[in-house]
């Protein structure tokens, strides 16, 4: 009888002193925050007999909007912990000095400006596709600079396959790719590689799983396959597949950090403009074919158009500006000298693929493969690739005293976004000429004039200088 009376009054002693209790899978509600002077803490003192009136309590300003929590159904259902992005947001803000809040959102009744929220944030068990008339607006929005944040509660399957059909409904030319080894999301702000997990009541370690769908060099949209909510809501639960608070608070991070400083990036997307040549003729002038393959081929469309020109200005060679598209399932590459191979994430070339590209290299061509973002993933390729390509090939790396770093322009320093310790260029060699060249660090992103945040790559000016040398040295050699 008085364990049972003990019990009781811990749970009258529970209710009165929290004000307000929250179901399983909801975090304690937010505390508004409060501000007084100095002097309104006390009463004046002597203390009068009539008690003077204080001042009321005084709210401070609301900090800025950054996530957008999307309402995902009729009722509260969705959103299995109440509090998890504001709870996020009060650790960037202790962390980080990032003052920023949260607000629940109708995408009915949302601008999709990016300018107002820059970030949406999605998650629900069940399956979530919004409406037919929003799609369009969303699109705009991702292609405005927003970004889309997914979150399967519980590692829900269904949220997952609902949001991957959707989103190849927007982009049909585009995937929602595992983010590679060395992907920003996974170093900018904690490196994160390993990372504690509960899958059905057992506690593991397991690579970070995320998946991005990029619009240019941009993860525009990061979907998390495990849950994130509860673990930024500081509980965990038994059931699903989920990531421990700790390790989900460090991956929250990371994406407030990454889409923090992408935002401006975001902004220049699809603005600056291809060229067009007015009469297509190529003979005598200089000119690319860009190798299209499913590996995000395309990051940055106006980075050949523009070192093309930057070449032609400096040097006074005459150069084709239009950028030319080469799909190897079927075109002919008889008329192009040299092809320039770009992404982020693995080709996976078929056979035939990587024959014509080999008979291509026999034939006097030059391939010049460059590993937009500095991606692991496809540096890892590549050198499968050419494994394949030229077993026979002598690699070079070009260090700084090598001629390609003197002409036209002297480089005599690396200037990278994070430090890297290798040159930016190495060749293969046949018969003494360069048959490939590859840089690892991303010059593309550089050419295009947009750096790329936290990447292991040149910065833009830098770039620039390189390439209108190693398209020199090419003419050249």
């Amino acid at each position: 009888m008085r364990r049972l009376f003990a019990f009781l009054m811990v749970t009258v002693l529970f209710w009165s002193f929290s004000g307000q209790a929250w179901e399983c899978g909801q975090a304690p509600p937010t505390q508004s925050p409060q501000r007084r002077k100095a002097g309104e803490a006390f009463p004046p003192l002597p203390l009068p007999a009539t008690p003077l009136r204080r001042s009321e309590k005084k709210n401070p300003p609301a900090p800025p909007v950054l996530v957008g929590k999307v309402i995902c159904g009729t009722n509260e259902s969705w959103t299995r912990a109440e509090n998890d992005v504001d709870n996020l947001l009060k650790v960037a803000s202790s962390q980080l000095s990032l003052i920023y809040r949260a607000i629940r959102i109708d995408l009915n009744s949302f601008s999709f400006d990016p300018d107002e929220i820059p970030i949406l944030y999605i998650t629900s068990v069940e399956p979530f596709t919004p409406e037919e008339k929003v799609l369009p607006k969303l699109k705009s929005y991702l292609e405005q600079g927003g970004f889309l944040w997914v979150n399967a509660s519980s590692g829900s399957p269904a949220l997952t396959e609902a949001t991957t059909r959707w989103l190849a409904r927007l982009f049909p030319e585009r995937n929602l790719y595992p983010i590679y080894a060395n992907h920003p999301l996974k170093t900018c702000c904690h490196t994160l590689d390993r990372v504690k997990i509960m899958a059905d009541g057992q506690e593991g370690e397991n690579q970070l799983q995320l998946r991005v769908l990029n619009l240019g060099c941009r993860a525009a949209v990061i979907l998390s396959p495990y849950d994130l909510g509860c673990g930024w809501a500081m509980h965990t639960h038994p059931f699903g597949t989920r990531y421990l608070p700790a390790d989900a608070l460090n991956i929250g991070l990371n994406m407030l950090t990454y889409c923090l400083a992408w935002i401006e990036a975001g902004k220049f997307y699809g603005s600056t403009p291809l060229y067009v040549e007015p009469v297509k003729k190529k003979s005598g002038k200089i000119y690319l074919g860009q190798v299209i393959h499913s590996g995000d081929w395309d990051p940055h469309p106006a980075a050949l158009g523009r070192i093309l020109r930057q070449l032609g200005e400096q040097t006074g060679a005459s150069v084709y500006l239009e950028r030319l598209t080469v799909d190897l399932k079927k075109d002919d590459l008889k008329d192009v000298p040299v092809l320039y191979l770009t992404g982020h994430f693995d080709p996976r070339f078929s056979p035939e693929e990587i024959r014509k590209m080999k008979s291509f290299l026999q034939s006097g061509g030059t391939l010049l493969v460059d590993s937009c973002c500095g991606s692991q993933e496809f540096t890892d390729a590549f050198y499968q690739l050419v494994r394949e390509l030229l077993p026979q090939g002598k690699k070079v790396v070009w260090k700084q005293d090598s001629p390609v770093y003197q002409f036209p322009l002297k480089i005599d320093h690396f200037l990278y976004l994070v430090p890297v310790e290798r040159p930016p260029l190495e060749a293969y060699l046949v018969g003494g000429l360069p048959a490939i060249v590859f840089s690892p660090c991303g010059l593309g992103s550089g050419w295009e004039g947009i750096a790329r945040p936290f990447t292991p790559t040149l910065v833009p000016n830098q770039a620039r200088e390189i390439g209108i040398n190693l398209l020199t040295y090419l003419m050249n050699h």
